[in-house]
């Protein structure tokens, strides 16, 4: 991220930060969907992910596998989803609609 003062992010910075150590489902042009916890983007916008699960779509039988860290060039990201969240009273987040992958 560009910016270290929290501050003076801009929207879409801050909503990016508002992502960190959340579970992101991203899905490729190749047909592969990756389920992990984001940690990270770079100048080229490609994400990173840790203690990620990497699923082929459009099979009979879904085959997922650990692939632990990995990085996802933008450009072949077609969809990401993230777990919907909202804070509670004391500030804590907490899960909406069943906890489904939405952003």
């Amino acid at each position: 991220m560009s910016s270290s003062n929290p501050s003076m992010d801009t929207p879409a910075i801050a909503a990016v930060r508002d992502l960190l150590k959340e579970t992101l489902r991203i899905v490729t042009c190749d047909n592969r969907a990756f389920i992990g916890t984001f940690v990270g983007t770079d100048q080229l916008l490609n994400i990173l992910l840790v203690n990620t699960e990497e699923y082929i779509l459009g099979t009979d039988t879904p085959t997922g596998r650990y692939v632990g860290q990995v990085m996802v060039p933008w450009r072949l990201i077609i969809q990401v989803e993230a777990l919907p969240r909202s804070h509670d009273e004391q500030g804590k987040r907490r899960e909406q609609n069943g906890g489904g992958l939405y952003i």
